[in-house]
């Protein structure tokens, strides 16, 4: 096995790109970095269904599909966990986008093809256009009052990340664990990103997938473990 990860030029992407050099090493992993700017410093390599990537989501998909692996499809909100959203959300193309604001939209497919954004006027509603050709996942908007991240391995809650808003209002964790009992068609490993209401109730933001995601400050060598393994899954 190698794990490959992105730098920018002379730069690491990410601080948990960084973090997870040294517990690859330590797991006896050869570590060989490649500039997300030019691709050839990786493909020349010639990464095998052995290895594993640790960069961004962009990078990532031309990894998988120059090993000719189908590209995971967005987990966003399993069926078993849509009581836990708290709000209504539907699939709408840009033509059938309401004229009533404000509401929440997300690309229905397609890992981060641009980050979700409140639709709050009809200028903003505009700027989706570029993307007539896809479905958008649409939702009520709902006031988080704190954001966090949820490592989940193997069925087991491994940690909770704090990445938004008031971190004083920390979530139920009776409820993340009972929303990972629910999940029961989940990878080897993913994160529940959850959010504190107004109300004070934990409700689900999404569903990510683990080759997709930062570590938020996460424990780099559960961090490393946990994408080993959901890359193993991913190719069997």
């Amino acid at each position: 096995m190698r794990a490959f990860l992105e730098k920018i030029g002379n730069e690491w992407l990410d601080d948990f790109v960084y973090m997870s050099k040294f517990k690859f090493m330590d797991l006896g992993v050869d570590v060989i970095a490649f500039d997300g700017d030019d691709l050839n410093t990786l493909f020349k390599h010639r990464p095998s269904k052995n290895d594993v990537i640790i960069g961004s989501v962009e990078v990532t998909t031309k990894f998988f599909e120059y090993l000719e692996v189908d590209v995971p499809s967005y987990l966003g909100y399993p069926e078993e966990l849509k009581p836990y959203l708290l709000r209504d959300i539907k699939t709408c193309t840009y033509n059938e986008l309401s004229d009533s604001y404000p509401y929440f939209v997300k690309p229905k497919d397609g890992v981060k093809l641009f980050t979700g954004s409140l639709v709050a006027n009809s200028t903003q509603r505009g700027f989706l256009e570029e993307y007539s050709d896809i479905e958008f996942l649409v939702s009520e908007p709902i006031d988080f009052v704190s954001e966090w991240r949820c490592f989940v391995h193997k069925g087991e809650l491994k940690g909770i990340q704090y990445y938004l808003g008031d971190y004083c209002n920390y979530p139920n964790t009776d409820k993340i664990k009972e929303m990972i009992s629910k999940y029961t068609e989940s990878p080897v490993s993913y994160t529940l990103d959850v959010g504190v209401i107004k109300s004070g109730e934990t409700a689900l933001v999404e569903v990510n997938d683990m080759w997709a995601i930062g570590s938020y400050g996460f424990d780099a060598k559960t961090y490393v473990r946990m994408s080993i393994d959901r890359f193993m899954e991913i190719y069997k």
